[in-house]
């Protein structure tokens, strides 16, 4: 089986070695330093769950030369996933799965707008994972999972059956859309207030306004995903807020709130413009929501030449 990743970044290079301790024929998509980085030192994995691991798979900046994959795994950030489908267009067929494991809810309809009869498996998965200067990747915490989902159940399993492995719990689900708009809806919060506050969970916990305000933020992206007719508990707001307030490691931040530091947008339209302009379409109120947005596209806007 040829399999191919691209993006090999904190979830990419985590997915990337579990495909490698399967021992699965897989090449990686890289480019520039990160792409020398893993050609000389290979891809090495930190993980407190799993342990220390280094591989050396196959890496190339041009993936269209390998010819047709039978599965290939997207895992970067949405602004990149046009170049990225562009990129692999010489390496589907009708045969080919592609599954991305990205953030937000809006790249199944993208991946669909370049390969509207592909076999595709959208994912949600949680993991707190990066990547360190040197492009060797760094998992901390004792869970990584992943929900997998498709009206093409084969795909799915097929799927599941490369990623399961002790350092990754895998589960098949029917209901992925609700699975994705519950990590996106604790995004929207997490990553939003921890780039806005350009810190860490424990730098907003801290503080109670800034807990309340985080609480709001879960209600706001809640109704708009509500108004989209996902079919969400209203009591949700209130459950990944207490799952949060339980959380034991509040030190993290999250990969918005490094881009932002960095100067970057990284994902701010995907956590935040997508709530904030799809409500001003709804006609819903989300003032909270259009306040860190405005307030981190300020800021990264006066960073820009």
């Amino acid at each position: 089986m040829k399999i191919l990743i691209s993006g090999i970044g904190g979830i990419g290079g985590y997915i990337a070695s579990i495909l490698c301790a399967n021992r699965k024929q897989v090449t990686l998509v890289a480019r520039t330093k990160r792409k020398e980085a893993l050609q000389c030192a290979g891809l090495q994995l930190h993980s407190e769950l799993w342990g220390e691991h280094t591989y050396h798979p196959p890496v190339t900046d041009t993936p269209s030369h390998l010819g047709i994959q039978d599965v290939i795994f997207i895992c970067v950030k949405n602004p990149s996933l046009p170049e990225v489908l562009q990129a692999i267009k010489d390496c589907v067929d009708d045969h080919t799965i592609i599954c991305c494991i990205m953030n937000g809810v809006t790249y199944p309809d993208v991946v669909r707008t370049y390969y509207p009869q592909v076999r595709f498996v959208p994912s949600c998965i949680y993991i707190t994972s990066s990547y360190q200067e040197d492009y060797s990747i760094l998992q901390t915490g004792n869970y990584a999972r992943i929900f997998l989902g498709s009206p093409d159940t084969e795909a799915a399993q097929v799927v599941s059956s490369l990623l399961s492995h002790e350092g990754l719990q895998c589960r098949i689900t029917t209901t992925i859309q609700q699975e994705m708009w519950h990590k996106y809806i604790l995004n929207c919060a997490y990553n939003v207030s921890t780039a806005y506050y350009k810190g860490t969970v424990a730098d907003v916990w801290n503080d109670d306004s800034r807990k309340s305000e985080f609480y709001t933020l879960l209600e706001e992206a809640t109704a708009v995903g509500r108004a989209l007719r996902i079919p969400l508990d209203e009591q949700l707001p209130q459950l990944i807020y207490t799952r949060t307030d339980k959380q034991k490691n509040k030190d993290v931040t999250s990969s918005l709130a490094r881009d932002i530091k960095q100067g970057k947008k990284g994902e701010l339209e995907t956590f935040s413009g997508f709530i904030v302009h799809t409500a001003a379409t709804l006609h819903i109120p989300v003032p909270c929501s259009q306040k860190y947005y405005q307030a981190l596209l300020r800021a990264v806007n006066s960073t820009l030449p």
